[in-house]
């Protein structure tokens, strides 16, 4: 490692012996290098999405690779014009506390992007809640992520919110639950309605046989007795059945002439005490 530090002085040293002219080609030679590296860096990051990289993550690798290259090519830039990068960087050491306070927030996003990567509690693709903050995962950036909402708007997020607060993944798991609650009127077969939806879930292929379907009574309502059903489908089509069925119970209740109420309140009016003294007069 010594060695190392003392080859590159040595090699800094003599570049310092050069004329103007060839450190100005030593510079450009450099600014080249760091370009090269760029486009190298791009070609390896597109190959790891290929095989097992989350996409997702891409943004936040490229940034943080490519920022180490522009500090490295501007110090050795500076240490070919004559600049005391020693000096430069033991400044910037002794100021790193008051930046780092001043920049807290930033840097706690930085970190928050890192933890995002390395727990992936999402990827490319995936839709999230979190908080008031939804939408399909776009990329991991250096200090937010961003996002699609389901309306085609842009979201971005401080990686520290993402980070510090309950992620709800819907597009995590293989398999979703899917469930409907229908209300029917009081003088309606709960047994009638039940057996309904039994019949429809069955002649669904999508819908799962384990877990098994549930059919139940879920509440007596103030207008309606609520009649429910509960069936586990792959995440990939829970929003198609969930769509079709809503219509399609509706289609079979109002066939087997069962109504569907909506609410209502009997009022009861009493005539008033000084109009029945005045009527008995």
């Amino acid at each position: 490692m010594e060695n190392g530090f003392a080859f590159f002085e040595n090699g800094m040293a003599s570049l310092m012996q050069h004329s103007l002219l060839q450190r100005l080609i030593l510079a450009l030679l450099v600014l080249g290098l760091a370009k090269v590296l760029l486009f190298l860096l791009k070609r390896l990051i597109a190959r790891a999405e290929l095989h097992r990289m989350d996409p997702a993550a891409s943004p936040l690798v490229y940034s943080l690779a490519s920022y180490t290259i522009y500090v490295a090519t501007l110090l050795i830039v500076l240490h070919i014009a004559g600049v005391n990068t020693a000096g430069l960087v033991a400044m910037v050491g002794a100021a790193s506390l008051a930046v780092g306070l001043a920049l807290k927030d930033t840097l706690s996003n930085i970190a928050s992007g890192l933890l995002l990567m390395f727990l992936r509690p999402f990827k490319a693709g995936d839709y999230i809640e979190c908080g008031s903050i939804k939408g399909k995962i776009k990329g991991i950036g250096l200090f937010n992520t961003t996002l699609v909402s389901l309306d085609g708007l842009y979201v971005s997020a401080p990686n520290s919110t993402l980070s510090g607060n309950p992620i709800v993944n819907f597009s995590k798991n293989a398999t979703r639950r899917l469930e409907i609650v229908v209300g029917i009127d009081y003088g309606d077969s709960t047994d009638k309605a039940l057996s309904i939806m039994r019949e429809m879930v069955e002649e669904e292929p999508k819908f799962l046989k384990s877990p098994a379907p549930q059919f139940f009574v879920s509440a007596l309502a103030d207008s309606s007795v609520n009649v429910a059903f509960r069936a586990w489908s792959k995440n990939a089509d829970y929003f198609e059945l969930l769509w079709k069925y809503t219509d399609e119970i509706k289609r079979r209740f109002d066939k087997a002439g069962i109504t569907i109420p909506f609410p209502q309140r009997t009022l009861h009016v009493q005539q008033p005490l000084d109009a029945d003294i005045d009527g008995q007069e």
